[in-house]
């Protein structure tokens, strides 16, 4: 087997081969948060984030969880890909006492094998003042829909 020398034209290629596998992962659309995805969230945050006060996600069931962040702001717990997590798309108003939110798959490719919880942070909209609050999450690209209770 030959050395690796980047004077040769296999070993240019393999370099240029390398970044573009590296850079895979670390572009994506604009958007708020730390992916970088398009997310219509308030922010995204890897894991859950400090305050929380909702129930704890079982990541192997993958079912999503919500739970206040702050007096004013919740969050939607979703699992998956550590590196492409479902993006977030607008808060719809439902009514005094309820939201939507649907979810699509990651624009980012390749992704890592993992699984991770990601939080996807919402400030909730002064139209709704009653509680509990019913959150609608689907998941369009796998034709679910959760109804969850945020206390």
């Amino acid at each position: 087997m030959k050395p690796f020398r980047f004077g040769t034209v296999a070993g240019a290629v393999a370099v240029v081969a390398g970044l573009f596998t590296l850079t895979g992962c670390a572009t994506g659309l604009p958007g708020p948060g730390v992916f970088g995805d398009g997310s219509h969230a308030e922010r995204v945050e890897r894991g859950i984030p400090d305050g929380w006060e909702g129930p704890n996600p079982d990541l192997l069931d993958g079912v999503p969880v919500v739970g206040w962040v702050s007096d004013t702001e919740f969050g939607v717990v979703t699992m998956g890909s550590g590196s492409c997590p479902a993006v977030a798309g607008e808060l719809q108003i439902l009514g005094d006492d309820s939201v939507r939110i649907e979810f699509g798959q990651s624009p980012r490719n390749p992704c890592t094998a993992d699984l991770r919880a990601t939080t996807h942070i919402y400030q909730l909209p002064s139209e709704v003042a009653v509680r509990p609050v019913t959150v609608t999450v689907w998941y369009d690209d796998f034709d679910t829909e959760y109804t969850l209770e945020l206390g």
